[in-house]
């Protein structure tokens, strides 16, 4: 008998953003802007190599240890369309980034109501290079990881509040 193995996700995170409607939403990931507009970075520079994939060089700070943080690479989006009631799923992973060995993960971007966009990003794997992991931990990492992604969620929120998605296309 084979035992089945559920896929548990290491992090997961929901969010509803009013003012942001779908359609927009997934026009303007495949943009730069709005990952300069959003991303819980000192600065991000976000260059599309393809339509899917983007390159981006980050400079932050990871404040819970105080460690400068220069990163380049890529996050590759592989769009599988609607399911049903669950909403878009896209598949992300990242590659050529010498600290993260392997990202993969998806977002679920879902219509609520036609200004209304319920967002859930979820991350399957994570692992660092040694060098990096051998700086922070693997522990510290998921942390770091999760706190960003609820950064970026919560920066996209404050931009709805207050600006269109459409200006980004």
């Amino acid at each position: 008998m084979k035992k089945i193995m559920s896929k548990a996700n290491i992090i997961s995170k929901v969010m509803e953003i009013e003012n942001c409607n779908r359609d927009e939403l997934l026009k303007a990931i495949y943009k730069p802007g709005i990952w300069e507009k959003v991303s819980p970075v000192k600065k991000i520079d976000v260059e599309f190599i393809a339509p899917n994939v983007f390159k981006n060089d980050i400079i932050d700070e990871v404040n819970i240890v105080k460690i400068p943080i220069e990163m380049k690479g890529e996050l590759v989006m592989d769009d599988k369309g609607d399911d049903q009631d669950k909403g878009r799923l896209i598949e992300i992973n990242v590659r050529n980034n010498k600290d993260v060995k392997d990202l993969e993960g998806r977002v679920r971007i879902k219509e609520i109501a036609p200004n209304k966009t319920k967002i859930g990003i979820f991350i399957d794997r994570f692992s660092l290079s040694s060098d990096f992991m051998n700086l922070i931990g693997k522990n510290a990492a998921e942390l770091i990881l999760r706190t960003k992604i609820t950064s970026l969620l919560n920066n996209l929120q404050k931009y709805c509040k207050t600006n269109e998605l459409k200006t980004l296309l």
